[in-house]
């Protein structure tokens, strides 16, 4: 495929930082667009093949996405309540689809949704693409409920426009600088409680999600074209946690089984219960489940075995902190 002109939000994120190097050296010019332009890593601006455009998405214009054969939408909130994803996550996305929709052709858009739209699964049940999403959001967590409408607002578009829109659902991308993730437990300075044992991490490398984002715009199918973005060796937690202790933490671990977590549950309804004591909140981070995707359109994407890619993140970090 040739180069293509690829508009990019989010491209400062931990995320968006790698699709804008990749795309750059697939040859693809990159619109970066930046609610702040200061933000931008240095050399972007020096960069022919970066424009820098410094917007607000929810007043986005149809000028600023002219030219561009896919749109890469990777700008969210990944905390805060319902009002603050209402604000953050959702309002952006309303403003770029209105801005899309009034170009012709209208450029495909590729959504860096998340695997936490699925729901109902059973203990030891497979996730694919085929999975039902959440039949019950307002039992889960306010980012749920925003990935979900971001999902529903980018269907609508493509029933409206006629547009292709690949729907990416990300698995907790990881890397140096974010080796933390819910699934793993409750952590307390040096000592983390395991929460759950059998069942896979829905992991995937930074790097490797940044290819499955380049894959999306380069070759997606047409119309709505749905993808799980998953690391191919998925550890559990006691092999995750294994391999994070090689960098020093945690120095202790308290492993509590799916069993006593499901007993735990009955106290998620007093007031100020933590999360992870809710039913529906333990079916999302800690029920035993395995994942993959077929969607093959995304076909061979980059990634290491997971101890060496945890070596390499770890390793990473000490040259960061040093």
């Amino acid at each position: 495929m040739g180069a293509l002109n690829l508009a990019v939000t989010g491209a400062t994120g931990y995320l968006g930082r790698a699709v804008v190097a990749q795309a750059r050296a697939r040859g693809h010019r990159v619109r970066a667009l930046l609610r702040d332009a200061r933000q931008a890593p240095a050399g972007w601006a020096d960069d022919p093949g970066i424009t820098l455009c410094q917007v607000v998405l929810e007043d986005l214009a149809p000028s600023d996405l002219a030219g561009a054969d896919a749109v890469l939408h990777l700008a969210a909130a990944m905390t805060g309540d319902d009002a603050a994803q209402a604000q953050a996550t959702l309002a952006p996305m309303r403003g770029l689809l209105a801005a899309m929709a009034q170009l012709r052709p209208v450029p495909r858009l590729v959504l860096a949704g998340s695997m936490s739209v699925y729901g109902g699964m059973q203990a030891g049940d497979t996730v694919t693409e085929n999975t039902p999403l959440e039949p019950a959001p307002s039992s889960r967590d306010a980012y749920t409920r925003a990935k979900l409408a971001q999902e529903a607002l980018a269907r609508d578009h493509a029933q409206a426009t006629g547009g292709d829109v690949a729907l990416l659902r990300i698995g907790a991308i990881w890397g140096p600088g974010r080796l933390w993730n819910g699934h793993l437990g409750l952590a307390f300075g040096p000592m983390l409680i395991r929460t759950g044992s059998s069942g896979q991490i829905p992991l995937v490398q930074r790097d490797r999600a940044a290819a499955a984002v380049l894959r999306a715009a380069e070759a997606a199918p047409r119309g709505i074209a749905i993808a799980n973005v998953l690391d191919p060796d998925l550890p559990d937690r006691a092999r995750y946690v294994a391999a994070q202790r090689r960098g020093g933490w945690p120095r202790v671990v308290l492993p509590v089984g799916w069993p006593v977590m499901r007993a735990l549950s009955v106290l998620g309804a007093l007031p100020g219960a933590p999360g992870l004591l809710r039913a529906s909140v333990q079916a999302a981070r800690i029920m035993p489940l395995h994942y993959t995707t077929r969607a093959d359109w995304q076909g061979d994407l980059p990634a290491l075995p997971f101890e060496d890619a945890m070596a390499a993140a770890l390793l990473a970090e000490e040259k960061i902190d040093a």
